[in-house]
């Protein structure tokens, strides 16, 4: 299917916010998937899912505050100014009800967008985050990621040899290693302000109680959020789906494309 890509600038609490909307055109009432963007990447990062989802759905990708062609004017990245944010953006775009995929720092911008509107979600992705839903185990396991030297690591900077994904992507993909490196580096992002962005905190509980389908999505080889942890935060919420995605990190979406591709893809279809 041929698609057209619609681009916008949304002015939002003091920002102005970027977005596009793949789409078979303006008369495309398919259902809309929007990707919310992690730390390490923007609306661009997601080359990989717009024109293989966009087969089925409207596809919304945007640039969180700080990252790629948002603006942060007031330093406040949290995860209560992404909702306000991506709230604009839908409303600019003509966009309602949805389904919210949020990989790593873009699951607590979906969660809290989520928690403030649920009457618009139609599904929840979880992808390598916890978006909020904190457990012992994580809080543990981020702590000692972040003992380990966290995403910078020590040492000098190897081509494709970035921690959020796993070793294996570099040996086998040198390439598509360096990609993921390279457009990470096209701004400035606030990561000294991710802290106050991971501080939020939602429920178990107030996730089901919006009462829309939930997926969580791993890499079998995450060192941030393991997957096993994941999957013991899936199963505190009542029907939730976790998918565990073999050969990739905390990036199996751009690691392992196809499979993260059909994981997401057969769960929207059973909404």
């Amino acid at each position: 299917m041929r698609l057209e890509l619609t681009k916008g600038t949304v002015a939002s609490d003091g920002e102005d916010i970027y977005w596009e909307l793949a789409s078979a055109g303006p008369d495309d009432e398919r259902p809309v998937v929007v990707l919310s963007h992690g730390a390490g990447g923007t609306h661009a990062i997601w080359y990989q899912q717009v024109p293989a989802l966009g087969q089925d759905y409207r596809v919304l990708t945007w640039d969180s505050r700080g990252f790629g062609n948002s603006t942060n004017r007031g330093g406040s990245p949290t995860a209560d100014a992404a909702a306000t944010d991506l709230a604009a953006v839908l409303g600019e775009a003509g966009l309602e009800r949805a389904h919210f995929v949020g990989q790593s720092m873009g699951g607590w911008h979906t969660a809290a967008y989520a928690k403030a509107n649920g009457d618009q979600v139609l599904s929840l992705t979880f992808a390598d985050t916890i978006g909020g839903l904190w457990t012992p185990g994580l809080r543990k396991a981020l702590a000692e990621f972040n003992r380990s030297g966290g995403l910078v690591g020590e040492g000098p900077e190897i081509v494709g040899g970035h921690r959020a994904l796993w070793p294996g992507t570099a040996e086998r993909d040198p390439a598509r290693a360096f990609l993921y490196q390279a457009l990470g580096s096209f701004h400035d992002p606030p990561l000294g302000k991710l802290r106050e962005t991971i501080q939020w905190e939602v429920s178990h509980a107030e996730i089901a109680a919006i009462g829309a389908p939930v997926l969580f999505v791993a890499g079998s080889h995450d060192q941030i959020f393991p997957a096993r942890l994941l999957a013991e935060s899936a199963a505190m919420i009542p029907g939730a789906v976790f998918v565990e995605i073999p050969a990739a990190g905390h990036s199996p979406y751009f690691e392992q494309p196809d499979a993260w591709n059909d994981a997401v893809g057969s769960f929207l279809r059973s909404v």
